[in-house]
């Protein structure tokens, strides 16, 4: 006999991803019957993911109390990726981890306007730190997100078979800042599959997520908007 599922209060991306499934009628039947030994697998994999993120962070902070009093700009550049890195497979976790996420922060911030000062008249040099420094905002903004960082990860635990459903069961919010990253074709293909799947879900006696038909609405007025823009 298998226990029922018993998630925990503070779920990484593989427990959030069966909590998601868990006696959703948007998900096959297999996979929508989440039984308990399946949580705690997937919470020892978590686990192991985030020991392994402390140690990352651990490493990188280490690497930047070796830096001398007055490093040079090029030991500077050589950790800001390390340090980008390492903030992104933190957020990636899907988990709240404020502090380490704040030490990051500041340490990209100071080596990056240090960096910015000493640029000096190299114009080419303070554009690209610039420019770095940009795409690195948008980057952490957007893997604020869950499901997107959630999806950004190189081992993620929402299948392509999975994303239309994930996605239905998440808050409007959420979801509505994936639709740009998407392009026409994938947006035409994930409304048709979301659709099916609402349709589908009628016929079984479990109750939607709650803001599922909204979510599906938003796209479809995605796809208007740009077609109406395009047209």
């Amino acid at each position: 006999m298998s226990l029922s599922p018993n998630f925990s209060s503070n779920p990484g991306c593989w427990e959030q991803q069966l909590i998601r499934k868990y006696n959703n009628p948007l998900f096959s039947e297999q996979e929508r019957n989440v039984v308990h030994h399946q949580v705690v697998e997937a919470r020892e994999r978590d686990k192991e993911e985030q020991q392994a993120f402390h140690k990352q962070f651990e490493g990188a902070v280490k690497k930047v109390s070796e830096l001398p009093e007055k490093a040079e700009a090029e030991l500077l550049l050589n950790l800001i990726p390390e340090l980008s890195r390492c903030y992104s497979d933190g957020m990636t976790l899907c988990i709240d981890l404020p502090k380490e996420r704040q030490a990051l922060a500041r340490l990209l911030n100071l080596f990056e306007n240090t960096l910015i000062k000493s640029a000096g008249e190299e114009s080419d040099f303070l554009q690209q730190v610039e420019q770095q420094r940009g795409e690195r905002k948008l980057q952490q903004e957007l893997l604020k997100n869950r499901v997107i960082a959630a999806m950004m990860r190189e081992n993620s635990p929402i299948s392509a078979d999975e994303l239309p459903a994930t996605l239905l069961s998440e808050a409007p919010d959420q979801v509505r800042a994936l639709f740009p990253l998407l392009d026409p074709e994938q947006q035409s293909a994930l409304n048709q599959q979301m659709g099916t799947l609402l349709e589908q879900a009628t016929t079984i006696e479990l109750p939607l997520p709650q803001n599922a038909k909204e979510v599906h609405a938003l796209l479809q007025s995605e796809i208007d908007t740009a077609e109406g823009a395009t047209s």
